[in-house]
């Protein structure tokens, strides 16, 4: 069976983590990386091109997730894979979708919600 691998890009460990685990929890076929910031996760992505799934956190220092998909869609080396965005300011949506998001979710993420958008984006 093959691994599904997962990038978390999320500047706080604690929501990498919770989303980590979920995913863990319901997949059971995993592998997830992890970054803190959009130039990270770029990094990762040149370094992993078998990622299948990107949840990124749109609010972050450095490369925050709008910078990352406007440089990620600009990226013509990187395979396009679905991404989610997450935010808590729900006003981000439209502008996350529009710069090549997949689905938009609101923090806090239920299990379900995730497993939903997952779902629906894969």
């Amino acid at each position: 069976m093959a691994v599904f691998k997962v990038l978390v890009v999320d500047d706080d460990y604690i929501n990498r983590k919770l989303l980590v685990n979920i995913l863990k929890k319901k997949l059971y076929e995993i592998e997830t990386l992890e970054s803190a910031d959009g130039e990270d996760a770029l990094d990762k992505l040149h370094q992993n091109p078998d990622i299948e799934l990107i949840l990124l956190d749109i609010e972050m220092p450095k490369v925050n997730g709008i910078e990352f998909l406007a440089r990620y869609m600009d990226d013509d080396t990187i395979p396009r894979v679905p991404i989610i965005a997450i935010s808590s300011n729900e006003t981000r949506e439209k502008e996350s979708l529009i710069r090549g998001a997949d689905a938009f979710l609101v923090k806090p993420i239920s299990e379900e919600r995730l497993m939903e958008a997952i779902c629906s984006s894969c």
